[in-house]
């Protein structure tokens, strides 16, 4: 708590009025372009110890600071509020000043313990009739049995540890579209908004608004379940509710069309995450009502694009026939959670699950497992069920998505998917991994809580107007669109801390955003030859200027650096990298040669490449021991360590490639295209393409 009267204090010591500023960041800040995401503006409290010479006067060090006016606490601490975009920058930057003892940033800390609720079913056996009634529907409709052990699933997925931060939110929608919820059920009341019944103008089986089957009213009570009213199961969300969207038919089958027309339903209703525990038909099965289609694919881009997050069953193959290595819709479309269903010990297939798990996708049909078997929840006669199946594992991510979302208000849809994705915990060994990890809600959660931002960046894609789409953890802080440039943007350059980034015209022109300082340019010189790239020094401090002829301009802190080797460059250059040390720096021309400047080791290519068409960028590794290179056609050529994950010829780009970004942890990569594409390799996860629609112009750089 501040101390009253604290403002008065920092007035009579001057901090206030002080005529003395401290130039400590450069925020350039344009209108985004139309159809970016939204970010919330979010604080956070820094605490400055000053060393008592300091402490004579401190506006030489704290009153140039942006945000709040510092306020004095006991200790002789000094506390102000920052933008949480700002302050990491900030943060660094403070501490590197002679008379600070030490910045700190507030954590937030909580009472120690897990949130165990008393629904007796939670840590209990179930059954057949005490304390509810739990049926198996594969025995026969009312069989009974004993469910042991309680909610395991939710002990697996550290539900408890996630509920001691947050209890989740009613404000936070989950769209279900099934076959209908049984709005009466006891644990469901007051916890289901009931929408439309979207498949009843065009199936005689959609003869009522509510759950006939059963698979709706299973899945809600995953989500939705009261929890602590001392009856039955505990929902993962706690205080999340469910909005209900009839798509299917009471023999459980529907449309895509139907599904299409639920998704826009959901978007307009508000509904932040949407659950899709329904699949398409792998082809060898049912040739005609296969494969990707057009209008639900439409559907689901647009959800994303509008800040949802998506999640799909992975499918279930034919039961006896092992899972299918064929895609299956709507789960392998780009961006969406494609759930596979897992032991509550992380088990994902036969060879280590057992042969109740022949069913569930793995391999690259998922990115994310959690519980599928013996599952226990809500039935649609009032009583309860278990069952199993990839439709049972993905209401348990959905319902972790909402509590993200809960904890993390200003967390954009894909950005929780990346961090559920990244909080996963490693599978256990034995059989074949999916590619991805299992759920745990209690570590995504407590990240989203921390703001961790540097193991889950994602990307920026830049238009040739210097228009500006964010996507991942890194909010959008500005862009030129609408501006008149002298000449188009060619490259961009994200800041080491995430915080800001810089972009390049081809005349020279350094435009510098967010917690970025500008270190200069080259507009209004005469060049040789127009700039192509442009690469930041691994402190921020300072950047460099590749122009196509090879010629590179240094500004802050960056050094230029002589060529490994004689002879002068063949080729015009395309594309630029530094080490991470920042001591050198690589070029890269249109026919995939690579010279290296300073201490950046030559990792090839050895020969020449067979090129389709022309190299138009390159990306390293983080430790600097290789790189990628990619061709306009989507072809990557990996050299070093740099792995080779895949490249988008197999995938048949649509559009030009235009650039290639590293995942963070350099496993993966993404490639973005002309007109706003982005396709994710290896470990990158995928975020959005450019939002909004057409992008203004031609993407000329993605930055991570």
């Amino acid at each position: 708590m501040l101390l009253t009267g604290a403002a008065a204090r920092l007035a009579r010591r001057g901090l206030a009025t002080s005529g003395v500023a401290v130039s400590m960041l450069q925020i350039f800040a344009a209108p985004a372009p139309a159809g970016a995401a939204g970010f919330g503006v979010v604080d956070e409290q820094i605490v400055v110890q000053l060393s008592p010479r300091a402490e004579a006067d401190p506006a030489a060090l704290l009153g140039g600071l942006p945000g709040q006016v510092p306020q004095l606490l006991p200790g002789d601490r000094w506390v102000t509020n920052l933008p949480l975009d700002e302050a990491a920058a900030v943060s660094g930057q403070l501490a590197g000043r002679a008379g600070i003892v030490y910045v700190s940033a507030a954590h937030q800390v909580r009472a120690a313990g897990a949130v165990v609720p008393n629904n007796p079913c939670y840590s209990a056996s179930c059954g057949p009739t005490q304390p509810v009634t739990v049926e198996n529907p594969e025995l026969g409709a009312g069989a009974t049995i004993v469910h042991p052990d309680g909610q395991t699933d939710m002990w697996a997925v550290n539900a408890s540890q996630a509920w001691a931060i947050t209890k989740g939110s009613s404000s936070v929608l989950v769209a279900v579209l099934d076959t209908g919820v049984d709005p009466s059920q006891a644990q469901l009341k007051g916890k289901v908004v009931v929408g439309p019944d979207v498949c009843a103008d065009d199936n005689a089986l959609c003869s009522s608004a509510y759950d006939n089957n059963g698979h709706g009213t299973f899945v809600t009570g995953l989500i939705a379940a009261a929890p602590n009213d001392g009856t039955g199961i505990a929902g993962l969300g706690w205080s999340t509710r469910v909005l209900d969207i009839k798509v299917l038919a009471d023999n459980g089958f529907g449309t895509t069309t139907d599904e299409a027309t639920g998704i826009y339903d959901a978007v307009s209703a508000g509904a932040r995450v949407i659950n899709l525990s329904l699949t398409s038909e792998p082809c060898s099965v049912s040739p005609g009502n296969c494969g990707p289609n057009a209008d639900e694919e439409a559907a689901v881009a647009y959800a994303i694009a509008h800040g949802v997050v998506v999640v799909a069953a992975a499918g279930n193959a034919q039961p006896g026939a092992g899972p299918s290595s064929e895609p299956l819709y709507p789960a392998s479309y780009p961006g969406v959670l494609s759930v596979a269903a897992a032991t509550d010990q992380g088990q994902v297939n036969p060879q280590g699950g057992g042969a109740y798990l022949d069913f569930s996708e793995y391999g690259n049909a998922a990115n994310i497992a959690a519980p599928g078997i013996n599952v226990l929840s809500t039935w649609y006669d009032g009583n309860y069920a278990v069952g199993s199946g990839t439709s049972f594992a993905a209401p348990h991510v959905a319902a972790a998505a909402a509590l993200v979302m809960a904890a993390a208000p200003w967390l954009s849809g894909p950005q929780v998917a990346t961090l559920l994705r990244r909080t996963a915990t490693a599978l256990a060994p034995g059989g074949t991994p999916i590619d991805g990890g299992f759920l745990d809600v209690g570590a995504a959660v407590s990240a989203a809580v921390r703001r961790s931002r540097t193991a889950l960046d994602g990307y920026q894609l830049v238009g040739r107007d210097g228009s500006v789409y964010s996507a991942g953890v890194a909010a959008d802080q500005g862009s030129l669109g609408g501006h008149r440039l002298s000449a188009p943007i060619v490259s961009a350059a994200e800041a080491p801390s995430g915080l800001g980034y810089w972009l390049a015209a081809a005349d020279g022109g350094v435009f510098a955003f967010g917690a970025t300082h500008f270190f200069g340019s080259a507009a209004g010189r005469h060049l040789r030859s127009p700039v192509v790239a442009i690469t930041a020094t691994p402190d921020g401090r300072g950047y460099w200027l590749a122009a196509r002829n090879g010629d590179v301009l240094a500004f802050g802190d960056a050094r230029r650096y002589e060529l490994h080797g004689a002879g002068p460059l063949r080729g015009p250059v395309v594309g630029m990298a530094a080490t991470p040390g920042g001591t050198g720096y690589w070029l890269v021309t249109s026919t995939g040669k690579v010279y290296s400047f300073g201490r950046a080791g030559a990792f090839g290519p050895r020969r020449a490449l067979h090129l389709r068409q022309p190299v138009v960028g390159m990306a390293p590794t983080p430790d600097g021991r290789g790189y990628w290179l990619a061709a306009r056609d989507g072809g990557v050529f990996a050299f070093g360590d740099a792995p080779f994950d895949g490249a988008a010829l197999s995938a048949k780009p649509v559009q030009p490639i235009v650039g290639i970004a590293p995942a963070p942890d350099g496993q993966g990569y993404w490639l973005a295209g002309a007109k706003g594409r982005v396709l994710d390799f290896g470990g990158a996860p995928f975020e959005q393409s450019a939002p909004g629609g057409p992008v203004q112009a031609p993407i000329a750089a993605i930055a991570s």
